[in-house]
C-alpha cells in the first residue's frame, strides 16, 4: 500500500502582503534542508574543481609541448651547423696517425692491421660520423690492450753494458758464446720493473740466471729478469706494467751486480733493443 508522501506549502507574497504562487515541496526538504545543501554544494564545487584541474592540466601540457617543440627546433639547428666535412678531415688524420702506430706494432709481430670504418658513406652524415667514432673507439681499445700487453723499454734505466749476439766469453779465454738477451748495469737492491702486464710464470733459483723471474704476456711474449738478489713476485700473481717484481743482484753465473733481460716471442729469444720504443 502506497503511502502519501507528506508536502509543505510555501507561500511566496509580495511587498503588499498578496499571495504570488504557492509552491509544494516534499516535507523531506524542508526538515533535511542541511544536507540537501551540502550535497548540492559538494557536486558544485566538485564540478568547478574539476573545471579547474582540467583547465590547468592542458595549460600545463601546452607549454610542455611548447618547450618541446622548441629542443627540437634547437636539436635541427645544433645538427645544421655541424660540419661533417671537418669531421671527416679530423677522421681521416686520426687514420694516418693510427697506421703509424699500427705499422711499429707490426714490426714487432703484432698483427692489428687497420682497416677504416666498413660500409662506405651513410645517407645521414651524423650517423655515418657516429659509426667512425663507435669504430675509432673500439679499434684504439685493441691497439692499448696490445701495448698493454708487449714489453716495451728497459725495466731498469741502467746502461747496457752486453748486447743481444754473439760476444767474447766474459769469463775470460778466446771462446765466442751467444748472449740472448741485455746486460744492464746497476747497483745491487735497485728496482726491477714489469715491463708488460702478465702472470709470472717462474719465480725462483734457476742455473747460470740465479734468481730469476719469468712473466707470461699476451700476444705470445715472454720476459726474463736474471741475476736477481731479491724475488718480489710469486708464480700466478697478476702483474702490473712499472710493477717492482725484484731487485738487481748478482746471483747465478755473473761478474758483477746487473740484470739479464730476455724478450720472447712464441718460444724464440728475440732481441730486446727492438722493444725499446714504440717507434
Amino acid at each position: 500500500m502506497n503511502r502519501k508522501t507528506e508536502k509543505t506549502t510555501i507561500l511566496f507574497v509580495n511587498k503588499n502582503h498578496k499571495v504570488i504562487k504557492p509552491i509544494q515541496v516534499s516535507s523531506k526538504i524542508i526538515l533535511n534542508w542541511k544536507k540537501y545543501l551540502l550535497a548540492v554544494s559538494f557536486v558544485f564545487f566538485s564540478l568547478i574543481g574539476m573545471i579547474v584541474y582540467m583547465t590547468t592540466n592542458k595549460i600545463q601540457q601546452n607549454k610542455l609541448q611548447e618547450a618541446l617543440s622548441k629542443k627540437v627546433q634547437s636539436m635541427h639547428l645544433l645538427i645544421s651547423q655541424v660540419d661533417t666535412n671537418a669531421v671527416r678531415e679530423k677522421f681521416t688524420k686520426i687514420d694516418s696517425e693510427l697506421s703509424t702506430i699500427n705499422g711499429f706494432l707490426k714490426a714487432r709481430g703484432i698483427q692489428t692491421l687497420f682497416k677504416g670504418p666498413q660500409g662506405g658513406e651513410a645517407d645521414n652524415d651524423i650517423v655515418s660520423t657516429d659509426e667512425m667514432s663507435n669504430f675509432y673507439e673500439g679499434y684504439l681499445n685493441r691497439i692499448i690492450y696490445n701495448i698493454s700487453y708487449t714489453p716495451l723499454g728497459l725495466p731498469f734505466p741502467g746502461s747496457i753494458t752486453s748486447t743481444f749476439g754473439h760476444r767474447e766469453n766474459p769469463f775470460g779465454g778466446s771462446t765466442i758464446e751467444t748472449h740472448k738477451g741485455l746486460d744492464i748495469k746497476g747497483p745491487i737492491g735497485a728496482q726491477v720493473k714489469a715491463m708488460a702486464k702478465g702472470e709470472v710464470e717462474f719465480a725462483g733459483l734457476k742455473g747460470g740466471f740465479g734468481n730469476c723471474i719469468i712473466l707470461k704476456h699476451g700476444n705470445g711474449f715472454e720476459t726474463l729478469y736474471g741475476h736477481l738478489s731479491k724475488i718480489l713476485v710469486t708464480v700466478g700473481q697478476q702483474i702490473n706494467i712499472g710493477q717492482q717484481i725484484g731487485s738487481i743482484g748478482s746471483t747465478g753465473r755473473s761478474t758483477g751486480p746487473h740484470l739479464h733481460y730476455e724478450i720472447h716471442r712464441n718460444g724464440q729469444k728475440i732481441n730486446p733493443e727492438t722493444f725499446l720504443t714504440l717507434q
